[in-house]
């Protein structure tokens, strides 16, 4: 299938879930949901979330959040959820850590420049830590992050992980080329931070499809500490280290936000659905 078709398909899904949001939001359902979990049932949730691009490109019009926008979810985030740093998520999945609060971690792909230039501010007035998968390749083309920006977002707390460096489908690749993307990524990196990079992210990033066990593997055996993906889910103890699941953002109005990440879409009828239509 070809990655025109899936992001017609994927656009087509985004816009069925926006109007399912609308609906379980303003009917009260989707309030009255998430009180039950956290008030009634003590149940909470931890979630890596999933951005791209913040700004106002036209670029990738569905995957890039408006910076008005991008400052709601933020605040949105920290009346509501415990913000972590990447580090402090994968200790608590390592150690089998239980949350009493929802908690969330904020992740970018790919490594835009707009993730320093608008991104970047809103994480520093607000305190909030995040990480940046950059595909090191692009470091300092002209919608790339440059090294100057990387150094001063990390000196400001910001992560850095790998994701490759050409942003190839690493299932499409022979063993060799798979491992070179991987792992030079890791070494390019590793150079300009003058410091160790234990995370990687799969380029595009649906297990079996875009990264295989195989792929796992030499991510593994890279040396990173775990690996992220690109399909939906929370933190749980049933999620692969190798292949951890995230929650995408688009740009939708914030109830979509909060439908995604109160759960009601994570259940068994939805993964049906993704399933039939390779989403």
């Amino acid at each position: 299938m070809s990655r025109k078709i899936l992001r017609l398909k994927y656009r087509i899904a985004w816009h069925i879930l926006a109007i399912i949001s609308f609906l379980l939001f303003y009917s009260g359902i989707l309030p009255l949901y998430t009180y039950l979990l956290r008030k009634v049932f003590k149940k909470h949730k931890a979630v890596v979330l999933m951005y791209h691009r913040i700004g106002n490109s036209n670029d990738i019009p569905d995957m890039t959040v408006p910076v008005k926008n991008f400052e709601s979810q933020i605040s949105y985030l920290k009346n509501n959820y415990r913000i972590i740093s990447l580090d402090e998520m994968v200790d608590a999945y390592l150690c089998n850590k239980k949350f009493d609060i929802d908690t969330v971690a904020i992740t970018f792909d790919d490594g835009f420049k707009d993730n320093y230039t608008h991104a970047y501010p809103v994480l520093k007035k607000n305190n909030v830590p995040a990480a940046v998968f950059v595909a090191s390749c692009f470091i300092g083309d002209k919608e790339g992050l440059s090294k100057d920006d990387m150094a001063i977002m990390q000196k400001g707390g910001i992560r850095f992980g790998a994701h490759t460096m050409t942003h190839k489908v690493l299932a499409e690749l022979i063993r060799d080329a798979a491992v070179r993307e991987i792992c030079d990524s890791k070494s390019a990196l590793e150079e300009i931070l003058q410091e160790k990079v234990n995370y990687f992210a799969y380029p595009y990033g649906k297990r079996g499809r875009d990264f295989t066990d195989e792929t796992m593997q030499v991510v593994k055996d890279a040396g990173f500490i775990a690996a992220f993906a690109t399909d939906n889910g929370f933190i749980t103890e049933e999620n692969d280290i190798f292949a951890l699941k995230r929650i995408g953002v688009r740009n939708f109005p914030l109830f979509v936000l909060k439908a995604r990440l109160s759960g009601i879409f994570e259940n068994s009828l939805i993964h049906i659905f993704r399933k039939c239509f390779r989403i």
